[in-house]
C-alpha cells in the first residue's frame, strides 16, 4: 500500500514521498480522515442538496414516458443515486484542490483515494442510471454484460506469444542453440499436439502471414547492405541464386527418388522448395557468425535473391499437377520473375527514396513507417504483373540504403526491429501449425534428404557455381556450410496446399522436419566451423547494420 502511494506522490510530483511521518504527530490515516471531513463540509450544503435533488427527480419524471424503463416509479431512488455520486464526487475533487496545502506526506494517499472515487463512483453511477433508463431490474441477477470484441483473444495470444518469443532471443547468446529453432520448438509446444494452448490448422493463414513478415525481413536485409558489400558479393551471389539453386534442386530430387522411392513430382517439389537458402535465417547467423566481408556479402546476396528462381521452380511444378505447363510458360514466367522484381523494385526504391527526401514528411518517427509501407506497396505492384515481389522488395531496400541523402540512422533501427518481431512471429506460427506426433512416420525420408542436400546437393551447387569467381576451398565449404534454410522453404510448402495437391501433408512435414534438422545440425556447428576454416573475423560489426550482441537466430 505504502509503494502504492509513494508511486501515486512521484508522479504528481516528481519528487521522493517522506519515508515516515514526523515523530509524535498524528497518524497518515487520522490526516487523511481529517481532509475527508473538511472536504465533506466544504461541499454540502442544505440548499444545494435539496436543489440537486428536485432537479434530478424532475429529469426522471420528465423522461419517464420516453424511456422504456422504470423511471417513473423509481424517481426518488434515482435521485438519491445521482445526488450521493455528485456528492462524492464533489468531495473528490475538494481534495484535489486543497493538495498544495496538505502536508507532503498525505499528498500521495489522496492522489489515489480521489482518484479512485471519481473512476469508480463516476463509472457507477451512470450504470445504475442506464439500468434504470434501460428497464433493468436493479434487485435481479444478470448474466452479466460484455464488451470483448474478437480480435481480443486473438491479440491477447498473439501479444504473450511475441512477448514469450523476445524472451527465447534474449537467452539465446547463453546457449549454443539458434533462436529460430526454439521460435519453432515453442510454437510446437504450444500447439495442438503439446499443451493446446494454441490452435492453429490453416496454413493458408499462415502463407498469408508468412508473406507480411518475409517483406519485412527481406526490405531490412537490403536496408542492411551497403553499396560496398553489394559489389564484394554481387557476382557470386546471383549464380547460386541461379544455376545453384538449380542444382540443388535437381540432385536433392533425383537422390529423393533413388534412395527413399518417392514419386517424382513429389521428390521434385521437394526439391525445388528446399534449394534456396532462407534470408531470415542467413542474415540472423550472420549476427552471430562473424565472417569476412566477402563471404558474408556473398551469402547475403544470395539468400536475398534467391526466391524468384524457387518460385519459380515451385509453381511451374504445383501447376504441372493440373496442367503440364509449355517450355515458353516457363520461359515467360521465370524472366518476368526475374527482370520484372528487379525492375520494380529499382522503381520502389527510387519512389521511397523521393518521398523520403521531398515528400514533407517531417516527424522522424513517420520516415521508417513510410518505408516499411513502401515496401508492401512495391510487393503489391510487383506481384499484380506476376514478378517476384520477393526479389522487389529485396532490391528496393538496396536502393534505398545507397541513396547518402536519407537518414539512415532514423529508418534502419525501426525497421531491424521490426523484422525482428517478424521473424519471431513467423516462426513461432510455422511452429504452431505442425503436429509433432506426424513427424516420426516420415523421419526417414526427412533424414535423407537433409542429408543429401547438406552433404551432396549443396557442395555440388557451390563449387560448380563459385569457381569461376576466385573463390578458395575453404571459402566455398564456409559458403556451403552456412546456406542456412529457414522461413521461406515452409511458407512455399502451403503452395502444396492451397493447390488441393494430395500429397500435401507429405510434403510439408518432410520440409519442415529438413529445415528443422539442417537449421540444429547447420546452426550448432556454424562457429566451430568457421574457426576451423580460419574464417572466423574478428573485427567488430559495422555500426550502420545495428548488429545487436543477442542473435536472433
Amino acid at each position: 500500500m505504502h509503494a502504492l502511494l509513494g508511486a501515486a506522490y512521484r508522479s504528481l510530483t516528481g519528487r521522493e514521498p517522506p519515508r515516515r511521518p514526523v515523530p509524535g504527530g498524528p497518524s497518515i490515516w487520522r490526516m487523511l480522515a481529517e481532509e475527508i471531513a473538511l472536504a465533506v463540509r466544504a461541499v454540502v450544503h442544505p440548499v444545494q442538496m435539496g436543489s440537486a435533488a428536485v432537479v434530478v427527480l424532475a429529469v426522471g419524471v420528465l423522461l419517464g414516458p420516453t424511456t422504456p424503463g422504470p423511471v417513473l416509479g423509481v424517481g426518488p431512488l434515482l435521485a438519491v443515486v445521482t445526488v450521493v455520486g455528485l456528492l462524492a464526487l464533489a468531495v473528490a475533487h475538494r481534495l484535489l484542490q486543497r493538495l498544495p496545502e496538505q502536508p507532503v506526506l498525505l499528498r500521495g494517499p489522496v492522489v489515489v483515494l480521489a482518484s479512485a472515487t471519481i473512476v469508480v463512483v463516476g463509472t457507477a453511477v451512470v450504470a445504475y442510471l442506464t439500468a434504470i433508463v434501460t428497464g433493468a431490474d436493479p434487485t435481479a441477477e444478470g448474466d452479466g454484460l460484455t464488451a470483448s470484441l474478437p480480435v481480443d483473444g486473438t491479440l491477447l495470444v498473439g501479444a504473450a506469444l511475441l512477448v514469450l518469443g523476445v524472451l527465447v532471443a534474449g537467452v539465446t547468446h547463453r546457449v549454443a542453440v539458434p533462436a529460430s529453432l526454439l521460435f519453432l520448438a515453442t510454437g510446437m509446444a504450444l500447439g495442438d499436439d503439446g499443451v493446446g494452448m494454441v490452435a492453429l490448422e490453416d496454413p493458408v493463414l499462415v502463407q498469408s502471414l508468412g508473406v507480411i513478415a518475409l517483406v519485412v525481413i527481406l526490405h531490412d536485409g537490403g536496408l542492411s547492405t551497403t553499396p560496398e558489400r553489394l559489389r564484394l558479393g554481387l557476382g557470386p551471389g546471383l549464380a547460386l541464386a541461379t544455376i545453384g539453386v538449380g542444382i540443388t534442386a535437381g540432385v536433392t530430387a533425383v537422390a529423393t527418388m533413388w534412395l527413399v522411392d518417392a514419386p517424382p513430382r513429389v521428390a521434385w517439389l521437394i526439391g525445388a522448395i528446399v534449394a534456396s537458402t532462407d534470408a531470415s535465417a542467413v542474415f540472423s547467423l550472420l549476427r552471430q557468425v562473424r565472417v569476412p566481408p566477402r563471404l558474408s556479402a556473398l551469402l547475403e546476396a544470395e539468400s536475398g535473391t534467391n526466391d524468384p528462381v524457387t518460385v519459380l521452380l515451385t509453381v511451374g511444378l504445383v501447376s504441372s499437377w493440373q496442367a503440364p505447363p509449355a517450355a515458353v510458360d516457363w520461359l515467360t514466367f521465370g524472366v518476368l520473375q526475374l527482370v520484372g522484381g528487379l525492375c520494380f523494385g529499382v522503381a520502389g526504391g527510387w519512389a521511397a527514396s523521393l518521398l523520403l527526401r521531398r515528400g514533407g514528411v517531417r516527424a522522424p518517427g513517420l520516415l521508417p513507417v513510410l518505408t516499411v509501407n513502401m515496401a508492401g506497396l512495391t510487393y503489391g505492384l510487383t506481384t499484380t504483373v506476376g514478378a517476384s515481389g520477393f526479389l522487389a522488395v529485396y532490391v528496393s531496400g538496396l536502393v534505398v540504403a545507397a541513396d547518402p541523402r536519407i537518414d539512415q540512422a532514423t529508418i534502419r533501427p525501426f525497421v531491424d526491429a521490426l523484422s525482428r518481431a517478424a521473424e519471431i512471429g513467423l516462426f513461432l506460427l510455422l511452429g504452431l501449425l505442425v503436429f509433432p506426433s506426424q513427424l516420426p512416420a516420415i523421419a526417414g525420408t526427412a533424414v535423407v534428404v537433409a542429408v543429401v542436400l547438406i552433404a551432396v546437393a549443396r557442395p555440388a551447387a557451390v563449387v560448380l557455381s563459385l569457381a569461376w569467381f576466385g573463390v578458395s576451398r575453404r571459402e566455398m565449404v564456409a559458403v556451403s556450410w552456412l546456406g542456412m534454410r529457414g522461413a521461406v522453404p515452409i511458407v512455399l510448402a502451403t503452395l502444396a496446399f492451397s493447390a488441393g495437391i494430395p500429397e500435401a501433408p507429405l510434403i510439408f512435414d518432410v520440409v519442415f522436419f529438413v529445415v528443422v534438422l539442417t537449421t540444429v545440425l547447420q546452426g550448432l556447428t556454424a562457429l566451430p566451423v568457421v574457426r576451423a576454416l580460419r574464417l572466423s573475423d574478428p573485427t567488430p560489426p559495422e555500426p550502420d547494420r545495428h548488429d545487436s550482441p543477442t542473435p536472433v537466430g
